[in-house]
C-alpha cells in the first residue's frame, strides 16, 4: 500500500469515524450541543421542576388509587418560580447516577443515550400539588416523581 492511498483511506474513513466517536461520547456523556457545556444540577433540577409545575395533566393518588388529574377538572395553583419551590421544598429533589439504583432505564451503551436522547440520570422530586378544593380551600397534595431529561434539559416521554 503506498503512501497515498494510506492517507487517502484515513481521510475517508478514518477521520468521519474519530468524529463520530468523539461526538457519540460526548452525548453518552451527558453533554448538551445546543448550550455546548454541560449542564448544571440547578438547571436540571428547575427542567425537572418546570415539567412538573407547567404539567398539563398530572398523576396524584386519590383515595388510594393513582389517578390523572387534568387541569380542567381542578384549579392547580402553579408555583411561581423555581426558587419559590426550593424555599418551600429543601430537601425535593435528588439526581440519580446513570445506572444508578433510581434510574428509570436500565445503563446499557445502545440506548438513546449516544444520541443525546437520555442524559441517562434519573431525578427524583417530591412535589407539592397545590389546588383549590371544591369549596375553593387551598390544598396540597405531595407526589413523588421519577424524571428522565435529554442531554439539554427536554423531558424524556415514554410512549
Amino acid at each position: 500500500m503506498n503512501r497515498t492511498s494510506f492517507l487517502t483511506n484515513f481521510l475517508l474513513i478514518g477521520l468521519p469515524l474519530t468524529y463520530l466517536s468523539i461526538y457519540f461520547s460526548l452525548n453518552y456523556s451527558g453533554f448538551c450541543f445546543a448550550k455546548m457545556r454541560y449542564l448544571s444540577d440547578y438547571e436540571k433540577l428547575k427542567s425537572a421542576f418546570d415539567s412538573l409545575n407547567n404539567a398539563e395533566q398530572l398523576r396524584t393518588p386519590i383515595a388510594g388509587k393513582m389517578q390523572n388529574i387534568e387541569f380542567r377538572d381542578i384549579e392547580f395553583i402553579k408555583y411561581k418560580s423555581f426558587d419559590e419551590y426550593i424555599k418551600e421544598n429543601p430537601d425535593c429533589c435528588t439526581i440519580n447516577p446513570p445506572g444508578g439504583v433510581d434510574a428509570a432505564i436500565p445503563d446499557s451503551f445502545l440506548n438513546p443515550r449516544i444520541l443525546g436522547l437520555d442524559s441517562g440520570e434519573g431525578i427524583r422530586i417530591k412535589f407539592k400539588v397545590r389546588y383549590l378544593d371544591e369549596n375553593e380551600l387551598p390544598r396540597s397534595q405531595e407526589i413523588t416523581a421519577g424524571i428522565v431529561l435529554q442531554n439539554c434539559g427536554k423531558k424524556v416521554v415514554f410512549d
